[in-house]
């Protein structure tokens, strides 16, 4: 267990142009945390990420634009089928180049989409115009409209509009001959809009405009294209709407093969972009160095410390520095050793010689040595492998925090005194079985969704197993004393001298054990975190702090249970109250006289400091010490509180006649429904208690949860390839070189430009 989680850490120093092809390696390696650059002010990298930042919401917002207009879903990406040689390869010299490539991809295909929707509206305009045109022209093909019989208006004008069907009646009233002389006719186009064509006097054009205005209506053209000498041309509108139909078609047909056609490539720029912010986070951690190299710092588990270092080297060659330190979780070691390019051997660390200034040096010098003084191990990540039945109540170690490198993870204590407690206020052996039964099935069913609501199903699972327990102990089964289905009675279960059986007539006894397994639950954690002091080589503390604690708390639990309140007898011989008293006044001594006996954690501190700390801490002790045992009378109280609920629920099943078909289904449904809402109800609350016990008597002991998980550096790389091609080096003649070829080659360039410009205009 302790090889499997324990932590290397590896540093590697590069020149600045193979960055990119490190990250890109670690990536692939998908095994290695990289560690956070420490010093940096949070207001100066907050400023540093802004530009980029706005970059990035930027280049969101189009993709996801893009992918609104294109109706593409995530769920699409996942239906694509390919081969790696398909996959979407991005070839770039660095992290820039590849933003502004996916910046081009992305404004290439939203400025195309845009056009075709542009296309595609101005069609469907062109069609509703066409369309009205049309149905309006059926109106008046009664009136055999000819282009002869439209040029004899002369001192009449003639105009076809349309409204919606709602003006109707202010039409009517609006066009009444004796105020303005007309002759008009409606018709129904649709549900909500008419046609009508009116002839008037030409000199009462302005008026017209004036009374048109009022009911919003548009005119329809009279075209003399669809006019012929014998009537309107229907033919020729038909092929006109045909020909709208088929551009419109074709530019839809274009967007969904738009879709189709790249939609992997659309799949690995999303990945891509998601790609970016990550990458661009692991950028920032590495640190500057003189003569630009670059220094990055990450984590890996020992057991692919060989591994990752084989792959390094295969990848970077002698382009390379490699240090690493195996992290001890029992002690402080913050030096590293530089390993040679085999790989294996382990030599010193020698100082890095470079050409930077002596100022550089010393300011490397000086970051090195502050970094010594860190204890590596406050930032080591940690990975929690625990036993296959323990898993689920990792989610809530979780709750309460990551267990940091050095301490012990709580989950395997949790994973057994959770469903006993719950099970001790839950006792019941039917609401046992079927919590048993829900979890499981809830577990299979749900095994898809998030590991956090998976591992609850399977804790209420194990919450079954401690309520079925609990019910053994107080002779409970659906809140009746036997199992009448198998005519089995529940005898009481001895502990001992006692038995917890029927704890409504049995208070006092159910009352002194929930003290008693809250004594040792409190006792366990308060173990624990002594055997956290012993693997920090802190077995002072260990014994002064922690052992002082369980004394005096066995001590006071001990006094009680002998002496009871009695305080006269605490005073008499054999003085019983010295039982807690000496481990309350040893905590106050103890680190005074660590102090005194050079216990290296305790030198630093002052001796009235130490005394005064002792004195405040033990008086906290044991204040927290009563309440904390006291929270454990919850035990009692809600396992009587769920016996008493189903005293209830079968007092009012009682109350219907048994006689009778409808009256007995009435009995079943409301055993159900009354079961149902107690294990729902109740077991919500226990649920709760249960957390409240262990997270603020038991983990307060001794469980700090301010870790960090384990978070493995990785790209996504199921629809893209992403190559950080490394810039060879160049000497000074080669460079100008370069510049010389390019400077003859513009020279040609504008030489072939004048010859063309003279022979062209001159």
């Amino acid at each position: 267990m302790k090889e499997k989680m324990q932590m290397s850490l590896i540093r590697t120093t590069i020149n600045e142009r193979y960055k990119d092809s490190l990250l890109n390696q670690l990536s692939d390696i998908n095994a290695v945390h990289i560690k956070s650059k420490t010093g940096t002010p949070l207001k100066e990298h907050l400023k540093e990420r802004k530009p980029f930042s706005d970059k990035m919401k930027n280049l969101r917002e189009n993709l996801t634009d893009l992918f609104k207009k294109l109706n593409i879903n995530e769920s699409d990406f996942h239906q694509l089928k390919f081969t790696n040689e398909e996959k979407k390869e991005f070839i770039v010299k660095d992290l820039h180049e590849l933003f502004n490539q996916i910046s081009e991809e992305i404004d290439f295909f939203y400025n195309r989409v845009i056009e075709l929707e542009r296309y595609i509206a101005r069609a469907k305009i062109e069609l509703e115009n066409i369309s009205v045109i049309k149905d309006t022209y059926l109106f008046l093909n009664k009136y055999n409209l000819t282009r002869e019989s439209i040029s004899k208006f002369d001192i009449l004008s003639f105009k076809v509009f349309t409204t919606l069907s709602k003006n109707l009646p202010n039409l009517m009233s609006l066009f009444e001959f004796n105020q303005f002389p007309n002759v008009y006719e409606t018709y129904s186009l649709s549900e909500n809009l008419i046609a009508f064509y009116i002839i008037y006097p030409k000199e009462r054009e302005s008026d017209l405009k004036e009374r048109i205005n009022i009911i919003h209506a548009e005119e329809v053209p009279i075209l003399k294209k669809y006019l012929t000498s014998t009537g309107i041309n229907f033919e020729r509108i038909d092929k006109e709407i045909e020909l709208i139909n088929d551009t419109l078609t074709k530019y839809i047909k274009e967007v969904k093969r738009l879709k189709e056609d790249n939609l992997l490539k659309f799949a690995a720029i999303a990945e891509v972009v998601q790609n970016i912010e990550e990458y661009q986070w692991a950028e920032h951690q590495f640190k500057e160095l003189p003569s630009s190299r670059l220094t990055l710092e990450f984590f890996v588990p020992l057991k692919l410390k060989q591994q990752v270092i084989t792959n390094l080297r295969e990848k970077l060659g002698h382009n390379i520095i490699l240090e690493s330190i195996d992290i001890d979780r029992t002690q402080k070691i913050n030096k590293f050793k530089e390993i040679d390019e085999s790989g294996y051997q382990i030599i010193p660390k020698k100082p890095l010689k470079s050409k930077g200034s002596y100022k550089e040096e010393r300011e490397t010098e000086t970051q090195e040595s502050e970094e010594d003084k860190k204890d590596i191990r406050s930032e080591t990540p940690t990975i929690m492998k625990n036993f296959i039945l323990f898993r689920p109540f990792e989610t809530l170690t979780r709750m309460y925090g990551t267990p940091s490198y050095a301490e012990v993870d709580p989950t395997p204590f949790l994973a057994i005194t959770f469903p006993l407690l719950f099970g001790l206020m839950f006792g019941d052996i039917g609401h046992g079985i079927c919590l048993v039964i829900s979890g499981m099935i809830g577990g299979i069913v749900f095994r898809k969704r998030s590991k956090d609501f998976r591992n609850l199903c399977w804790i209420i699972f194990y919450c079954g197993f401690g309520a079925i327990i609990g019910g053994i102990l107080y002779g409970e089964f659906f809140g009746m004393s036997e199992i009448a289905i198998l005519g089995i009675t529940l005898e009481p279960v001895k502990i001992g001298n006692f038995t917890l059986h029927n704890p409504l007539d049995n208070i006092l006894t159910v009352f002194f054990f929930a003290i008693a397994v809250g004594v040792f639950h409190i006792n366990l954690g308060w173990s624990i975190q002594f055997l956290n002091y012993w693997r920090q080589k802190r077995k002072y503390l260990a014994i002064t702090d922690s052992l002082c604690k369980i004394l005096l708390l066995d001590g006071g639990a001990l006094l009680l249970l002998l002496y009871g309140l009695n305080i006269n007898a605490w005073l008499v011989y054999p003085y019983p109250i010295l039982l807690p008293l000496i481990p309350g006044l040893l905590l106050i001594i103890f680190k005074p006289l660590g102090k005194v006996l050079g216990i290296s954690y305790l030198k630093k501190e002052s001796y009235g400091g130490l005394f005064s700390e002792g004195s405040i801490e033990t008086f906290e002790t044991v204040l927290s010490v009563i309440s904390n045992v006291a929270s454990y009378i919850r035990l009692l109280a809600l396992a009587l509180a769920h016996i008493a609920l189903m005293i209830s629920i079968e007092a009012m099943i009682g109350l219907i006649p048994s006689e009778g078909v409808i009256n007995q289904a009435l009995i079943v449904i409301g055993l159900i429904v009354g079961n149902l809402i107690v294990i729902l109800l109740e077991g919500l609350l226990v649920f709760l208690n249960d957390i409240r016990l262990h997270f603020y008597e038991f983990f307060f002991k001794f469980y700090q949860g301010s870790g960090t998980e384990f978070f493995p550096f990785f790209l996504d790389n199921n629809y893209s390839e992403i190559d950080f091609k490394i810039e060879p080096d160049k000497d000074i003649i080669s460079k100008e070189m370069e510049r010389e070829i390019e400077t003859e080659k513009d020279k040609k360039d504008i030489d072939k430009a004048v010859n063309y410009i003279s022979k062209k205009y001159f």
